[in-house]
């Protein structure tokens, strides 16, 4: 099997364990807080008004996964890649936070969530490192 395909698997691998901590945490917030009765989240008035009501440790938890998430990602495709280079964890890491940048314009957060968007990279940086290094040493 080539060098690249590899790569590329290591990405696939990596992304699909980000997603699956990501739903992970969603389960977990969800079982936390769930919209008020008659809030219908179809429509922007009623997205707004269920956001408005999710309480600060929720929130944090859907936080936490995204940052959870990327440095998860992250390390599994920079242990899977061949070479052990962090360019896999590291692409893992900025799909993650492109998906997070879409997700905060589509549905309105509280300002303090949007500082997910330096703990991500922060977080898939650290960890794509952790993984290189450790498989060097």
């Amino acid at each position: 099997m080539s060098v690249l395909v590899r790569r590329v698997l290591a990405v696939l691998a990596g992304a699909v364990v980000a997603v699956a901590v990501v739903s992970l945490c969603d389960f977990v917030a969800g079982r936390m807080w769930s919209p008020p009765p008659g809030t219908d989240l179809s429509t922007p008035a009623g997205l707004r008004a269920a956001m408005a009501s999710i309480p600060t440790g929720t929130l944090m938890v859907f936080v936490l996964g995204w940052v959870a998430a990327a440095a998860a990602g992250a390390f599994v495709a920079t242990r899977l890649s061949p070479d052990r280079g962090q360019v896999p964890g590291l692409i893992v890491t900025a799909l993650l936070w492109v998906a997070t940048i879409m997700n905060l314009l589509s549905i309105p957060h509280p300002v303090w969530v949007w500082g997910a968007l330096v703990l991500i990279p922060a977080a898939g940086w650290l960890a794509a490192r952790a993984a290189a290094t450790r498989s060097a040493g």
